[in-house]
């Protein structure tokens, strides 16, 4: 799934977005309200940057280990602020990332180099500013795009918040003009109790499952929360396919918890 198609917004009346989940994403959106903990700390994030003027720094991290939310806390985090997003690629040249920003910024006629479609971003910022945010930062770092990120944050008066994995704000320290631009930090966190409740009242509407059960996938992914989706998904599948409209801990049994651990194999009749 594209992260920058997580959440939809559609204004009723004039008055304030309403958020909806689409079919992948992996986190409850309820009215515009982060449901989730790394929603919310990617929404303060973000407006945290935004309160820097034009003289101080505005650039911001969310960063954390895979599974944990991050991009869709960054999505809703940019719905939330009208922000820009994109989500960088492997294979993306510095070129490929600045037409990823202007496209995203609604610039149709992209000039024909680099240089060019800088200017044209920053042009574009300067008149109708508007934060930026950039998922899979990791992938830019490791591309050399970074001091693009940095050209952009000096020209104008933009909040940028980045989205990578846990070492990144390691990797940034290799750039020091950039590194000293930083204005937050913000670790995501793995998933909480009532994130996981959460979880399991969004995602398993045909089968009642227990709080013990919910709690015991929690327990087991070590707050991975895309593991935890995982877990009650096939909870409620082998609910409906034995014929159960609930599922607890005493149902669900020994039955093996997707956690992501390698399971040692059993080799029948092996030489001793």
């Amino acid at each position: 799934m594209t992260h920058s198609s997580a959440v939809s917004s559609a204004n009723t009346g004039g008055g304030e977005s309403h958020l909806q989940l689409i079919p992948g994403a992996a986190a409850p959106i309820v009215g515009g309200q982060a449901q989730l903990t790394n929603m919310g700390l990617a929404l303060r994030t973000i407006m945290d940057c935004m309160a820097g003027n034009r003289d101080s720094p505005r650039l911001g991290l969310l960063y954390g280990y895979s599974g944990y939310g991050k991009s869709v806390g960054a999505a809703f985090a940019a719905a939330r602020t009208n922000a820009s997003y994109v989500c960088a690629k492997s294979v993306w040249t510095q070129r490929t990332l600045l037409e990823a920003i202007a496209t995203s910024l609604g610039i149709v006629k992209l000039a024909r180099t680099a240089p060019a479609i800088l200017d044209q971003i920053i042009e574009q910022l300067t008149i109708h500013p508007r934060p930026l945010v950039i998922d899979e930062m990791d992938f830019l770092v490791k591309r050399q795009s970074v001091e693009i990120i940095r050209d952009i944050h000096d020209a104008t008066a933009i909040a940028i918040m980045m989205i990578g994995e846990e070492a990144l704000p390691s990797k940034l320290k290799e750039w020091e003009r950039f590194d000293n631009r930083i204005r937050v930090m913000t670790a995501a966190q793995p998933a909480t109790q009532q994130d996981a409740l959460k979880l399991r009242d969004h995602y398993c509407r045909r089968v009642r499952v227990s709080d013990d059960l919910a709690l015991r996938f929690l327990e087991a992914c070590k707050g991975c929360t895309r593991r935890i989706v995982n877990n009650l998904n096939e909870a409620e599948r082998e609910a409906l396919a034995s014929g159960q409209d609930h599922a607890d801990l005493a149902w669900w049994g020994n039955r093996p918890i997707m956690t992501g651990d390698v399971q040692a194999r059993r080799i029948q009749g092996a030489y001793a």
